[in-house]
């Protein structure tokens, strides 16, 4: 009875870990990059919810599958009793699901909107990044001013979040000048091209997590296949 329960655990680790390790190596060679990497806010966010796919989709669904009989049957070996509550229940499983997939998609869609005037810079100094940033605007003759993290030029225009130890920083656009916000990311991937960076320690901290990451895949895959071994 306890062989179904691991099995779905080892299917789980190798769902929900195989995305992650993905996005992990691949960040992992965004921050050992020797420039600066521009990233559109949306893209950046798609990378992190691809990452936690498998998370968000097969443990949310397993969550609200354990909430229905047919699993808790399947776990103890009662094949017959799932078939026949499955065919009871598949329209409040399916339903269940429907809910939490749609609600899932709808959180990502609007933090995908909330982001779409935004701009993350993988591998780059906060602080060359501010004096990169106050060049572009005196180019474009828009001298800006900092209070905080909020930089105005008359009136409020972007808001920059630093991770120094990561060496990312974050600027989101707060104004409503749309074509300033183009101007400015342009002018900004062009200064960023030619900036020197920085060995970013985090990028061996993300490696060292891929290949964690990819270690967990390889053992539950191998367990998987050992628990169906023994049921047959």
């Amino acid at each position: 009875m306890i062989v179904p329960f691991i099995l779905v655990i080892c299917f789980a680790g190798v769902v929900c870990f195989i995305p992650l390790a993905l996005y992990l190596l691949w960040l992992s060679q965004v921050t050992r990059r020797e420039r600066p990497t521009p990233i559109a806010g949306p893209w950046d966010f798609t990378g992190v919810a691809l990452g936690l796919s498998g998370f968000i989709v097969f443990g949310g669904v397993m969550v609200l599958s354990l909430l229905q009989s047919n699993v808790r049957f399947w776990m103890r070996g009662n094949f017959e009793q799932l078939r026949a509550v499955w065919i009871q229940e598949k329209v409040t499983w399916s339903l269940l699901v429907f809910f939490y997939l749609t609600v899932v998609l709808s959180g990502i869609g609007l933090a995908l909107l909330a982001r779409r005037r935004s701009l993350v810079v993988y591998n780059v100094e906060p602080a060359v990044f501010e004096v990169l940033v106050t060049e572009v605007f005196e180019q474009l003759g828009r001298p800006v001013e900092r209070r905080g993290n909020l930089w105005l030029s008359e009136a409020p225009l972007f808001e920059l979040d630093t991770f120094e130890g990561g060496h990312t920083v974050t600027l989101r656009w707060v104004s409503n000048d749309q074509r300033l916000f183009e101007d400015t990311t342009r002018l900004l991937r062009t200064a960023l091209a030619t900036q020197p960076s920085d060995e970013n320690p985090v990028s061996r901290w993300l490696m060292s997590a891929a290949i964690g990451s990819g270690t967990v895949v390889l053992c539950c895959f191998g367990l998987l296949l050992y628990g169906l071994s023994l049921l047959r």
